[in-house]
């Protein structure tokens, strides 16, 4: 899937093109430190020849296409970091309910209590917003899903990526050592505070879209002044 210059400057000129693997593209995978799942690449294109009809949608709607694409890209990514903060807090729960030290289980410990408290409150409100704009999304027209709820999903996704790196953070120390081992009861913990960088850097980072959604915020109340 790309998004190629088919006009002149500016976004007018960009298409979106499903380019299969013809003969002149070559790839050479990219190796990132957040995990071996990635499919990052780099693609090198010599001289390829792509039938017009590979084009997807209309000529030179490709920059808006992509817009809108980036809407559904960070809801995925807020959905896997609610999931991957349950995973911590189920794990890291499990462990503090049978590890002792001091003669007493860490879970009867009021400062291990505290620490559950906090990561259970922000998992819960990510999860309550989340819910929130996939209800919206449901429930208008898809032009106006992406006119009204662009802004709030990059705040989505800012929080989804702050929320992941605190809860990853608390359940490693929680669980101490087991919580750097690729292997036994802390491997997930370790995989997940590993990799919460892939839902803080990809769909957009944290200022740009902060930065994004106050602009949206800013936007759509001038217009709905104008209309007053």
């Amino acid at each position: 899937m790309t998004l190629v210059r088919t006009g002149g400057e500016g976004a007018s000129g960009l298409s979106m093109i499903l380019i299969p693997r013809l003969p002149g593209i070559s790839t050479r995978k990219i190796e990132i430190g957040a995990g071996g799942l990635s499919a990052t690449t780099y693609i090198t294109f010599e001289d390829v020849k792509v039938p017009a009809e590979y084009l997807i949608g209309e000529e030179s709607q490709g920059f808006r296409y992509t817009m809108s694409n980036f809407n559904h890209e960070r809801l995925w990514i807020a959905f896997q970091a609610i999931r991957g903060a349950r995973i911590c807090l189920e794990d890291a729960m499990i462990w503090c309910q049978k590890r002792e030290a001091f003669d007493k289980k860490l879970i009867d410990m009021p400062v291990v209590r505290h620490k559950f408290g906090h990561m259970a409150r922000q998992i819960e409100s990510l999860q309550a917003w989340t819910e929130q704009i996939v209800f919206e999304l449901d429930n208008l027209s898809h032009a106006r899903g992406s006119k009204l709820l662009g802004g709030v999903t990059a705040l989505l996704k800012v929080q989804a990526g702050i929320v992941s790196k605190y809860i990853a953070d608390e359940s490693v120390k929680l669980m101490g050592g087991l919580g750097l081992t690729k292997t036994g009861q802390g491997a997930r913990i370790e995989a997940f505070s590993r990799g919460v960088i892939t839902l803080i850097v990809p769909g957009g980072s944290e200022d740009v879209l902060l930065d994004l959604g106050v602009r949206e915020a800013v936007k759509l109340g001038n217009k709905a002044k104008a209309n007053l």
